[in-house]
């Protein structure tokens, strides 16, 4: 009997040695599908909403806004009360500074081609490109004179003079500074505009005299008179352009309208940053989401695509296990058989021996199931929602900074 059983050991151990390669790669395919589902619980969670980063924005506006508001009212009363006080009743729009400032560009650019025309056809200067650039320099003078003249000192000629009482002595001050500024102002133009006249009676750069014969000859050169005039509408048109084109024509009262044009820019650009701030936390979150939802999804993927391979491999080890046990089977009935003619007579293995010899422990492996993804609720429909409240409030809260 241990002559046979020996046998039986050797056969066996041969099968199940052949088995083991198999076993292992079973066992080896479910350690990594394991390790890929401690994965997919190391990706966080992004499913949760921004409640926490939504509520400290309107907690944040509900202080700020209101002082936003504040500071608007303050900037309405002030305006109101400067226009009050200098009874101030034209309250023009702001006028656009860049349209103002192309129109005098055009004035410079108009006023020294026409010099320019002159100055060449007297033979004054060596060329067309040095007589429009002496001439540029004359127009440029005049014009920035004008427009400075215009904003600084033409906007306070009339100072406090509608208010209800001119003759207060702050009123009166700016208005006789204005006035002896414009004086000057008017003599300095007269000077330069004459200057240019005599440069084109007496085609020279250079001998120019402000006497009585000199303007004498100006009187009596068609082309000086015309410069002269041309050059005082430049001037007028300069003038009317620096009081009115940048800012309100009466004086002091753009401080008073920039304040309130700025203060309400404020409040609407603080009431769109907490709106950006909303939409950005909302983008953010749901980008994030997005991101960890596709790595959850690839995760899951590689995870399952494991198991089924670990699913495969098990079942060519069962099958392997099946054609194992038929040939061992075989090789007991061989067995028996010469046993059998040895002893003459039929003879049977006990049980005992041959249930030492089983390959059901071979199969005996705690396989990985499939990962089942928990059904998560619309992170979308939850954060649009989300979103709509946040900003729901919002607008409420700026409502009633605006009331209150």
């Amino acid at each position: 009997m241990d002559q046979i059983f020996n046998k039986l050991h050797h056969v066996y151990s041969k099968h199940k040695k052949a088995l083991q390669g198999l076993v292992s790669k079973v066992q080896a395919l479910c350690e990594e599908a394991e390790s890929l589902k401690d994965k997919i619980s190391d990706i966080p969670n992004g499913n949760n909403l921004p409640t926490a980063q939504l509520e400290a924005v309107n907690t944040e506006a509900e202080q700020v806004l209101p002082q936003k508001v504040h500071a608007l009212n303050q900037a309405v009363e002030a305006e109101k009360g400067f226009s009050t006080e200098h009874n101030l009743t034209n309250k023009a729009d702001q006028p656009n500074a860049a349209v103002s400032s192309l129109q005098i560009a055009i004035g410079v650019f108009f006023d020294a081609g026409m010099n320019s025309s002159f100055l060449y056809n007297a033979h004054m200067v060596a060329g067309p490109f040095a007589a429009l650039l002496v001439s540029f320099t004359f127009s440029l003078t005049i014009v920035v004179t004008c427009v400075c003249a215009g904003y600084f000192i033409g906007r306070f000629l009339e100072y406090g003079g509608n208010s209800t009482d001119p003759d207060i002595p702050e009123f009166k001050k700016i208005r006789n500074r204005a006035w002896w500024q414009f004086r000057g102002f008017i003599g300095v133009m007269i000077f330069l505009i004459l200057t240019i006249g005599l440069i084109r009676s007496t085609e020279s750069l250079d001998d120019i005299q402000h006497s009585l014969t000199y303007y004498s000859n100006l009187v009596t050169t068609p082309e000086a008179v015309f410069l002269i005039l041309l050059n005082i509408c430049i001037a007028v048109f300069s003038y009317h352009k620096g009081r009115i084109g940048f800012a309100h024509p009466y004086g002091d009262y753009s401080t008073y309208q920039h304040g309130v044009i700025n203060a309400r820019e404020d409040l609407q650009q603080t009431y769109g940053d907490y709106v950006e701030d909303i939409e950005v936390i909302c983008e953010t979150v749901e980008r994030d989401a997005d991101t960890q939802d596709k790595a959850r999804t690839k995760s899951i993927a590689k995870h399952n695509k494991k198991v089924t391979a670990c699913h495969k491999a098990y079942r060519r080890l069962e099958q392997a296990v099946r054609v194992a046990e038929n040939r061992f089977s075989a090789e007991v009935t061989k067995l028996n058989n010469t046993r059998s003619v040895i002893a003459g007579k039929s003879e049977t293995l006990p049980d005992s021996l041959l249930d030492q010899f089983s390959f059901s422990e071979v199969t005996s492996l705690d396989l990985p199931d499939f990962y089942q993804p928990p059904k998560d609720r619309d992170i979308k429909t939850a954060l649009t929602k989300a979103k709509a409240d946040a900003l729901r409030r919002l607008s409420k809260i700026f409502k009633n900074a605006l009331q209150n």
